[in-house]
């Protein structure tokens, strides 16, 4: 038995290297039509040109996510960074609150605010959050981050929580922002679902209005949401995942059963149902579709989708995949469409997992990992002087 478990333990470690050694052949892939944009992100952002290599414990897409969740919480404990938290009340009722965290003092970009929207079931204490702010903060910007209706400690005022495409509340927000920071270009980071909602604002006639924006950064997002959804209940483990999801949601409504069942809301909504949602397509059957007017599950996926829709975003933006991302697959990240922006581009890396990207032989050491020196790369070069200006697109 104990030779059988060394030759077991052997052809894992084996299995492990394999993989690892693999990924070291495997360059980045930067998708975006040739021209000013792609040439400024080749000289401005080094890490564009890099092969990314993961941790060799991160041996696959899965592993990586968990670890780099179980990293980040060691390394940044809640309650490491200190906000000021700003309370907003929205036309409709509800309410939301937005930590800001300001730079320690003037330099080159303290006029900058980066606005920093978190995945489905995130505030600002969750730690891919923590990571981004803390590096922000290291490197003088203003930042401030968007907790959702009943996220971030608060209670909801209205039955309405959010989605993945009602860009209202971050509209008002935007506006807020703006109105405390006048003279303040913004850019935004979304992660996950944060990306989504950040890309269907950048689409909209909001932004095409007011110009809230000057740039935006999407990581880890489910370019394709309804395949996404079909991803997650693909496997026993990506059930267990969309399973830990959907208790996060359904906390929510827990929370704030006495509000969102009043009889003055007309909804339809069925509690036990609602809390036997085990997946997060059940959950968004149960209650997202309800509360922002959609027939079924999948016009909504449908509407949240940002593929072939790119051609609507008309500030510099960049995009972080994966291809090993578990809830996304290499086909369903819009690579061809960002090959024909000008504006819009896509780096696609072998490995990195979903919001994961750590990559130090030893995980569980603090140093500025590549989805980091993307971040502070590209803000670095597109914010300053006003860089973004001539990558806006007609």
């Amino acid at each position: 038995m104990a030779y059988g478990g060394a030759l077991s333990l052997t052809t894992t470690l084996f299995m492990i290297a394999g993989y690892y050694l693999a990924l070291k052949t495997q360059s980045s892939t930067l998708f975006c039509k040739d021209g000013d944009f792609k040439q400024f992100l080749i000289k401005n952002v080094p890490v564009v040109r890099e092969k990314y290599l993961p941790s060799i414990f991160c041996f696959n897409g899965y592993v990586h996510t968990a670890v780099a969740i179980l990293f980040r919480g060691i390394t940044l404990p809640i309650d490491t960074v200190n906000y000021e938290r700003e309370n907003l009340m929205l036309n409709d009722g509800g309410e939301v609150a937005i930590d800001w965290r300001y730079p320690k003092s003037d330099g080159p970009h303290s006029l900058i605010t980066v606005v920093i929207l978190p995945g489905i079931t995130g505030d600002s204490q969750v730690e891919y959050v923590r990571e981004t702010v803390n590096e922000l903060f290291e490197n003088g910007y203003c930042s401030v981050v968007f907790n959702y209706r009943g996220r971030g400690g608060m209670r909801l005022k209205t039955a309405r929580a959010y989605s993945a495409n009602n860009i209202e509340d971050l509209t008002e927000v935007l506006k807020h922002v703006k109105s405390k920071r006048p003279n303040s270009p913004i850019a935004a980071i979304g992660f996950s679902m944060g990306g989504i909602l950040l890309g269907n604002f950048l689409m909209s006639n909001e932004q095409a209005d007011k110009k809230y924006i000057a740039s935006g950064v999407l990581i880890s997002l489910p370019w394709n949401v309804t395949q996404a959804s079909h991803n997650a209940e693909s496997s026993w483990l990506m059930l267990q995942m969309s399973e830990n999801l959907s208790y996060h949601l359904r906390s929510v409504i827990d929370k704030n059963k006495d509000v969102i069942f009043n009889q003055k809301n007309n909804y339809s909504l069925n509690y036990n149902r609602i809390k036997q949602s085990n997946t997060v397509r059940q959950f968004d059957t149960e209650y997202t579709i309800k509360i922002f007017n959609y027939t079924d599950v999948y016009q909504y996926y449908k509407d949240a989708t940002l593929n072939g829709k790119l051609q609507r975003i008309k500030v510099p933006c960049l995009g972080l995949s994966a291809a090993d991302d578990p809830f996304l697959y290499f086909k369903d990240i819009p690579t061809g469409e960002a090959d024909e922006r000008s504006n819009v581009a896509i780096l696609v890396t072998s490995a990195g997992g979903h919001v994961g990207y750590l990559d130090t032989f030893w995980p569980f050491v603090i140093n500025k990992n590549f989805m980091m020196r993307l971040v502070q790369q590209y803000l670095d070069s597109i914010m300053v002087d006003n860089n973004y200006d001539q990558f806006v697109s007609s």
